[in-house]
């Protein structure tokens, strides 16, 4: 865990500059399926509080808590009033039942499953509702297929999807009412902004290693010339309410 929030660390920066967060359709989803103003919610992987600013300003009550004192540190200058703490999802440093929501967008691959899952729900309460997503590039989209062809032009295998094994832990979790929401979304980004958030994916560090520079340069090369780029995304987000009787 240490050396994943090392890694993590270094990308703090170009996280708080180029992440873009989620759509809004997202968080109107979580308020149909039962989270409300006034909630107390868990933001889990919080990171540089992209989500946490957006429930708070929806009037939730956020505690963000992430395994990196650097994003947790830029957090807290996003949203001074938050409550942010540094700890790890698979040891909850909270009590059973303290939660409305437990929240966690874009970082349930870093974590131990199912062990994470099971202490996210031991902290939200009976009938509380759980959400955790994804967001990635639709297939077929222009530049997911851009990305793709630049690292097998220099002999590089991209990265899968996050979600190509399944979520086979919330299948077999405790929560009730489980459900899968798939909302899209275009955005249209300044392609330096683009090529920041490129730098920022800890998974094209991880995958390319130590050519990372040489398939950023290519990506750069390829999308000389453009100003803007529109991208088409998914999310996928799978929520769940915590039963009244657990096990």
């Amino acid at each position: 865990m240490k050396k994943v929030a090392a890694g993590i660390d270094d990308l703090a920066d170009v996280y708080d500059r180029f992440r873009i967060g989620y759509a809004s359709d997202v968080y109107d989803a979580l308020f149909d399926y039962g989270v409300s103003p006034g909630a107390r919610v868990l933001d889990l992987g919080c990171g540089t509080g992209l989500v946490a600013a957006e429930m708070a300003r929806r009037g939730t009550h956020v505690v963000g808590l992430d395994v990196s004192q650097a994003m947790l540190d830029r957090a807290r200058v996003r949203l001074p009033q938050g409550d942010f703490r540094l700890g790890r999802a698979e040891s909850l440093p909270f009590d059973d039942a303290v939660f409305d929501a437990g929240l966690s967008a874009q970082s349930f691959h870093w974590f131990v499953l199912p062990r994470a899952l099971d202490e996210l729900v031991r902290v939200v309460r009976a009938g509380g509702v759980v959400g955790v997503w994804w967001k990635g590039l639709m297939r077929g989209d222009g530049m997911r297929s851009i990305r793709e062809e630049v690292a097998r032009e220099i002999g590089l295998a991209p990265p899968p999807d996050l979600l190509s094994a399944g979520f086979a832990a919330f299948e077999s979790s405790a929560l009730v009412d489980r459900r899968l929401r798939v909302i899209p979304w275009q955005v249209t980004l300044p392609v330096e902004n683009f090529l920041g958030y490129e730098r920022s994916r800890a998974r094209s560090r991880d995958a390319y290693g130590d050519r990372l520079g040489e398939y950023m340069e290519r990506l750069t090369q390829r999308l000389g010339g453009s100003s803007e780029i529109s991208l088409f995304y998914t999310h996928l987000l799978y929520l769940g309410r915590v039963p009244a009787a657990r096990s």
